[in-house]
């Protein structure tokens, strides 16, 4: 007998809602007309990685379902300007390192460049913890390449490079 092959739009909505954490494999081969094999095959080895983001969706809106029209337009409206700038801030500080990581290093004065444009980047899309306020406040430089880093701007730049 066969394989049937699926349709991408199937496997990718099998794949998203599995992700979620919301379904068994048998719920979601009964949910897409597929088999429970198939449903496993595509699933095998996929994190259900959405279960935090689907937890907080829910106690979202059941904050806001019992609040009156005036809340919930405030409280929607500041939550989705707060997610806009965010995303727009995330791909900034992303691009921003891309282009460090790419420019040429000729001198010490490069090299710091670079790695202030990482840990800013890192700032900005995780935030400051108060671990790495008390490390930046109180972290000694050393020689890297007759260049002087400080500890956090090696660790991140190592990150960064996948070393």
């Amino acid at each position: 007998m066969a394989a049937i092959s699926l349709d991408n739009v199937v496997v990718s909505k099998i794949i998203a809602d599995w992700r979620t954490g919301a379904f068994s494999q048998q719920a979601l081969a009964d949910k897409h007309k597929v088999s429970k094999g198939a449903v496993n095959k595509l699933c095998k080895g996929v994190e259900q990685d959405m279960t935090a983001i689907v937890t907080a969706g829910i106690q979202y809106q059941s904050g806001l379902a019992a609040q009156d029209d005036r809340i919930v337009t405030a409280v929607t409206a500041v939550v989705d300007e707060a997610a806009s700038r965010m995303e727009w801030l995330n791909k900034a500080a992303l691009k921003n390192v891309q282009e460090a990581m790419n420019a040429d290093c000729e001198n010490q004065q490069d090299y710091k460049h670079r790695a202030d444009t990482v840990l800013k980047a890192k700032e900005a899309v995780f935030g400051k913890t108060p671990e790495v306020v008390i490390q930046n406040a109180n972290v000694q430089g050393v020689e890297v390449n007759s260049h002087t880093m400080s500890a956090d701007a090696i660790t991140l730049l190592g990150q960064v490079r996948g070393t």
